[in-house]
This record gives structure tokens, C-alpha cells and sequence, in this order.
């Protein structure tokens, strides 16, 4: 995957692939690469499309590698017009998609509509359900809990603040467990789930709520962001929502922005850190 990279920089170097912005002044990007996945970033016209096949092309040859045609998609700009777009996937060889689909479960782009994550609280009681709670001791659950119903949510909570609906039934769900509550039999909750998830040196279980658990990731991805000055996913961030033009507007806040921008400014009212934008 080196190898392609250097290919990528190659074309770049001789203006024959032009990489897209991240923002208006922000950084241009041609690839990301994780493992063997591979994301392409160029401007849609007929030149760049042959820089990119014959890029694919020479990687292929010269390293015996192979692209799956039919997990390879091209996603367009609302702005390309159909004939243009069928000319280019021509080119590419690979079909056009109008949805991105998801990488890990989440969504990779999000449009106007909230995030769908309705699938975090369905793994968690799909999980929650193969156990039988009434054969275990309360420190028994306690421990599953812990180890992997309060883990599931964990990737999504890292970069998005997720519903209170959702968190609120994550809780409910683990409640219940703990307790020995199911659809058909109803037990007591002998004590208030805010005592339980308080630390075990102040007389509560150790356990985690979702909302406190999503709030303190998020503060410290705000750190992260605050500390991590040359790393890439914060310049992007940084040029994207910080800038004197996004500061100067009207009204900064009423300007669009992704959940991960959202979740951020939620957690700087816990951190104390603030950031303009």
C-alpha cells in the first residue's frame, strides 16, 4: 500500500491528479488509507480519472495485487451532472453509489438528518439477551456489564454524541440486567441506578452511565484536539471549524457542521477548554 501511495504523490508532483480541499483554506487530500482500504480524493473530470486508473493499473501489475470491482464505488458531487458521471465510472471502472455506506458501523457521511445509530442499543440487547441473568450473582452481571455491554457503544461514543433516547435505553438495558428484570418479569431495583454507577470508593458499583461514559470520550477527544496540533485529523478540524472566516460570520453556530464537530463543543462545557467556531 506504500507503494500506491507513493504512485498517488506521484501524479499529484506532476499536476496530473488534483486532490480536493477539506475546507475553503484547508488541507488538500488525494488518499486515505487503513489497512487494505483505500479512499480516493480528486477532482471529477476525464484526467483525473485516467491518473487514477493508471495509477490502480501499475499497482496492480507491479505487485500482483487485484482491486475487488464489486466492493469499489465511486461516490459523486451533487453538482456532476448523470452523463458526466457515467462517462467517468466508464473510465474507473467501477459503478457509481449515491450513499457511502457505513465503515464500522457508522455512517461515512452524514447528511441533515441525525445519525442513525439505532443499532448501537440493538447490539447491546441482542448481547445482554443470549445470558441468563437469573443463574448469576449480582457481581457476576456487574462484570459482564463492564466487560461488555458498556464496551459495545464505546467506537461511536469516541467521535459523536449519541441521542439521550439512546443513551437513556442503553441504561435501562443494563439496569435491568443487573437486576434480574426482563419483558415478562419485573424485579425490584433495590438501589437508584445514580448510586450504582458512582465509583466503589464512594459506595457505588464502579459501573458507568452511557451519558457520562460518551461525555468523558468526547472530552477527551477535546483534549486530544488541543494537544495533537501536527496530527492530521486535527488541522482538518482546526481549518475546517476554527476559521477566521467561520469566526467572523454572523452566527457561527447556525452554520452547518458534522457530529464530530457537535460532540467536541458538548464536551468543552465539561473540560473548560473552549475553541472559537
Amino acid at each position: 500500500m506504500e507503494y500506491l501511495g507513493h504512485l498517488i504523490e506521484e501524479k499529484c508532483s506532476q499536476k496530473l491528479w488534483n486532490p480536493v480541499k477539506s475546507s475553503q483554506g484547508g488541507l488538500f487530500f488525494s488518499h486515505v488509507m487503513f489497512a487494505d482500504d483505500v479512499v480516493l480524493f480528486a477532482k471529477a473530470d476525464q484526467g483525473n480519472c485516467v491518473a487514477i486508473r493508471d495509477a490502480l493499473d501499475t499497482f496492480c501489475s507491479r505487485t500482483g495485487q487485484t482491486i475487488s470491482e464489486a466492493k469499489s464505488r465511486v461516490f459523486f458531487s451533487p453538482n456532476v451532472d448523470r452523463d458526466t458521471r457515467q462517462a467517468l465510472c466508464g473510465v474507473l471502472g467501477f459503478a457509481s453509489n449515491p450513499n457511502l455506506g457505513k465503515y464500522l458501523r457508522i455512517p461515512i457521511k452524514h447528511t441533515g438528518s441525525p445519525m442513525d445509530v439505532n443499532f448501537i442499543l440493538d447490539r447491546v440487547k441482542q448481547k445482554l439477551a443470549g445470558w441468563k441473568a437469573n443463574l448469576l450473582s449480582p457481581a457476576g452481571r456487574t462484570v459482564l456489564i463492564q466487560a461488555s455491554s458498556s464496551t459495545i457503544p464505546t467506537y461511536v461514543m469516541q467521535c459523536a454524541l449519541l441521542p439521550n433516547k439512546i443513551l437513556e435505553g442503553i441504561d435501562r438495558v443494563n439496569r435491568n440486567f443487573l437486576w434480574g428484570s426482563s419483558e415478562t418479569a419485573r424485579k425490584i431495583h433495590w438501589v437508584v441506578w445514580n448510586k450504582v454507577t458512582k465509583p466503589k470508593k464512594v459506595g457505588g458499583l464502579g459501573l458507568q452511565s452511557a451519558k457520562g461514559r460518551n461525555i468523558a470520550l468526547l472530552t477527551k477527544l477535546n483534549w486530544r484536539l488541543h494537544t495533537e496540533n501536527d496530527s492530521l485529523w486535527a488541522r482538518v478540524i482546526k481549518a475546517k471549524y476554527c476559521s477566521t472566516r467561520r469566526i467572523n460570520s454572523r452566527n457561527p453556530s447556525s452554520l452547518p457542521c458534522s457530529q464530530t464537530w457537535k460532540g467536541i463543543k458538548k464536551a468543552q462545557i465539561y473540560s473548560g477548554k473552549e475553541l472559537d467556531g
